[in-house]
């Protein structure tokens, strides 16, 4: 099994916004390790690679490279940094309410926080997963038991790179080899999930959304998936492509869009309907979306450029944003700006040019 330090740079880019993954591999000699190590203060943080952007009440929070958690309650004008208890790249961030929330990231790690993101702990490591998979393996009787023992082997470095905040109590985070696990107590224990393992055939889940009859899955390699609430059945639903997704989307008329490598966009509308390809005047990777409050959608890629629609994702035209760098994840603020994060930090696009 491959490990995440020896994916190429342009892979690692898309998934999880890393420029460098040397902080997250396994550490030794006298470099202390970055799963107990605590991430650094620093006054540049903002503006470093950050990853996703969750909303916890009226406050932001992002995550990025090397532990960074930031949090604003302006809308994003100014950031303080949160206290880190690692500092493994940070990939996702949810919350289920204003106060309770939960980041992904490198080497397997799970983090908590119970007071809107100013403090973080430390619930779940690679190292922690593997073994649960082994035991859950064992006690199914499962024939996965052999690579959940190669996960063993491997060490603390399968990243998670998707988190869903579902309640207080219960949250999925989704990663790399078709890593899933789910919580149902708060944290207290994660559950791994065989069937997206096994389902996945072990293929990276990149992104994932939630809808009324459970979550969609997008992956690499083509790979989209459905799977129920508690990640127990996991379905691979027709691959219109063999490039890899980036993101997948639930819209507000009931389709999904999933979007990735070299701006391949497809749209699906529920029951036998086929995926669609829509036209996209890029061949950048497409790299983030959000559903807006008008209903629109906005996309935006590796380059720099959003890409808007008003039509439930028939179609798309590009859009500006203040800056222009590889963006990650977006986040729509109120009075209709759109943040976005990635590879030099945050910037917006305004509402303005999304009329």
């Amino acid at each position: 099994m491959v490990v995440v330090k020896n994916l190429t740079i342009s892979v690692l880019l898309a998934l999880s916004a890393v420029t460098s993954v040397q902080a997250d591999t396994e550490q030794s000699g006298t470099l202390p390790d970055s799963l107990s190590q605590p991430a650094v203060t620093s006054r540049l943080a903002e503006h470093s690679m950050l990853s996703d952007i969750a909303r916890a009440g009226q406050r932001l929070v992002t995550v990025g490279i090397r532990g960074h958690i930031l949090y604003s309650d302006d809308e994003g004008q100014r950031w303080q940094q949160a206290q880190v208890p690692v500092s493994v790249t940070l990939t996702g961030v949810c919350f289920a309410d204003a106060q309770r929330g939960w980041a992904v990231g490198h080497r397997g790690v799970i983090l908590a926080t119970g007071d809107a993101g100013q403090t973080w702990q430390l619930q779940l490591d690679g190292n922690r997963a593997a073994v649960a998979l082994v035991d859950e393996a064992r006690k199914q009787h499962s024939e996965l038991l052999e690579s959940a023992e190669m996960l063993v082997e491997d060490g603390a470095d399968k990243p998670f790179l998707a988190v869903h905040c579902a309640s207080g109590e219960r949250a999925v985070a989704v990663g790399a080899y078709g890593l899933a696990f789910r919580t149902e107590n708060g944290g207290q224990h994660w559950q791994p999930s065989l069937a997206a393992l096994g389902g996945t055939e072990q293929r990276h889940i990149n992104a994932l959304t939630v809808a009324p009859e459970g979550f969609y899955l997008a992956g690499e390699q083509g790979g989209l998936y459905r799977a129920d609430r508690a990640m127990a059945n996991v379905q691979v639903m027709a691959e219109p492509y063999e490039g890899s997704f980036f993101g997948v989307l639930s819209a507000a008329d009931g389709s999904v869009i999933a979007y990735g490598l070299r701006g391949h966009v497809f749209r699906w509308q529920g029951a036998d309907a086929d995926w669609e390809q829509v036209a996209v005047d890029t061949t950048q990777s497409l790299t983030a979306g959000a559903l807006l409050a008008n209903r629109a959608i906005l996309l935006a890629d590796a380059a720099g450029a959003g890409w808007y629609s008003r039509d439930g994702g028939r179609s798309f035209r590009q859009v500006k944003a203040q800056s222009r760098f590889s963006f990650t994840a977006l986040m729509p603020l109120q009075g209709g700006d759109v943040l976005a994060v990635g590879l030099r930090g945050v910037t917006r696009f305004q509402a303005t040019d999304l009329e």
